[in-house]
């Protein structure tokens, strides 16, 4: 099996570049997932969040990621504080999905891949990149942020050229679909290649 991290900023395109991989035969691992389910239902995680935020954070008997956001995205300290909370419980939830996993590769769908240390524990690592006017509008269009939101949570990110150096493969998501999943077909015949080689 081979692992390969999928990441890029806020409205890269990450998650569009995961699905191709996945209708192409990989499993994929979506991260944001794991933390939307931990956030909604893991009673040890509520709790830290809580103690470290306040109840203010909570409301009809679960987290309130609006409300969370709120508070981290405007203060750097209490979201390098969120991270430090949910980067280890995501990590061992994708390493229970890692275990089960039957398929020859394996998408880790994760914004914060290397923010998070996760490159160090993957394969592979392919960066999403896209041009940033492009990037803004559409976070814009998905969220309904203003543009100066947009921007100061992109901010919040390693910038896409520190990731860059990161990366083993780059897909430029700024083009069209089909230009982006003929990247992605590429990059898989690739990836394939290497699988072959481990067995």
């Amino acid at each position: 099996m081979l692992t390969v991290g999928v990441t890029g900023s806020f409205g890269s395109g990450k998650s569009t570049v995961a699905a191709m991989f996945r209708r192409r035969g990989a499993l994929v691992i979506d991260a944001d997932a794991i933390v939307h389910r931990l956030l909604a239902g893991h009673a040890g995680c509520r709790r830290k969040v809580v103690a470290a935020f306040g109840r203010g954070v909570f409301a009809e008997g679960r987290i309130d990621r609006k409300k969370l956001a709120g508070v981290v995205f405007s203060d750097p300290r209490a979201l390098r504080q969120l991270e430090k909370i949910l980067h280890p419980l995501a990590w061992r939830e994708t390493e229970k999905a890692l275990r089960r996993a039957k398929e020859r590769l394996v998408v880790v769908d994760a914004p914060l891949l290397i923010e998070a240390g996760w490159h160090k524990k993957v394969d592979a690592v392919l960066v999403v990149r896209t041009r940033s006017s492009l990037q803004v509008d559409r976070v814009k269009t998905r969220t309904g942020l203003s543009r100066a939101e947009v921007v100061r949570r992109i901010g919040r990110q390693l910038p896409i050229r520190t990731k860059l150096k990161y990366a083993d493969f780059v897909v430029d998501n700024s083009g069209t679909k089909n230009d982006t999943n003929r990247q992605v077909g590429i990059i898989w015949k690739n990836l394939l290649g290497k699988t072959n080689q481990q067995e």
